[in-house]
């Protein structure tokens, strides 16, 4: 998720400060990247919001927040149940209904 005028100005690429929420799909051929080194780098980049998701055993989605240059867990969602979620927008989310394509 970005900025929205950052966004209608290329739809191809954004830069970083304009960018508010990544959301990391963990996959099985790079999880450690997915869940150590890229978090990092959007930390270092200042994104204020990351999720990741993470399919196995079962979809569960980790909502974290920046604070003081590294994000903190603030909530997990897990598959089944609906969690409610206010920022950076708000949402209700079931885990159980992002599967993998």
């Amino acid at each position: 998720m970005a900025d929205a005028d950052a966004a209608a100005e290329d739809s191809v690429s954004v830069d970083a400060e304009d960018v508010r929420l990544v959301v990391e799909l963990v996959s099985p051929g790079n999880s450690t990247m997915d869940r150590k080194l890229k978090p990092m780098l959007y930390a270092e980049a200042a994104i204020p919001h990351f999720w990741r998701l993470e399919f196995d055993p079962a979809p569960m989605l980790v909502v974290y927040e920046l604070r003081g240059g590294r994000y903190v867990e603030r909530t997990t969602a897990l598959s089944g149940a609906t969690t409610r979620l206010d920022t950076p927008f708000p949402v209700d989310i079931d885990p159980a209904g992002l599967a993998r394509q």
